[in-house]
């Protein structure tokens, strides 16, 4: 792929949580927090909007598609994190750290 071109975007998608290997479908048009909420998994957020960074989770594999106002393409490489409130995802899977 040249560098120019970006994967593309899944509408679908799954989200693995690294600590319990749980599996979990984000369906089209549902964030990734409203999935973890629907599988009733705490995590922490608060504006909903990818402005607060309330709900940045470290990233452990795939390649997400960044959406909040927080950080810049560059802090989300060097960081490896992801606004779980509005990311989407340009992999099948993303594997986070909860």
């Amino acid at each position: 792929m040249e560098p120019s071109e970006e994967a593309p975007l899944y509408d679908e998608f799954t989200v693995v949580l690294a600590r319990s290997g749980t599996e979990i479908a984000v369906h089209q048009g549902e964030t990734i927090l409203a999935a973890l909420l629907n599988a009733r998994i705490d995590v922490s957020y608060s504006c909903e909007q990818g402005v607060c960074g309330a709900c940045e989770t470290k990233l452990l594999a795939g390649t997400p598609q960044h959406r909040d106002f927080v950080r810049s393409p560059e802090e989300h490489a060097r960081l490896s994190t992801l606004m779980i409130c509005c990311a989407g995802s340009r992999s099948k899977r993303l594997t986070i750290d909860l």
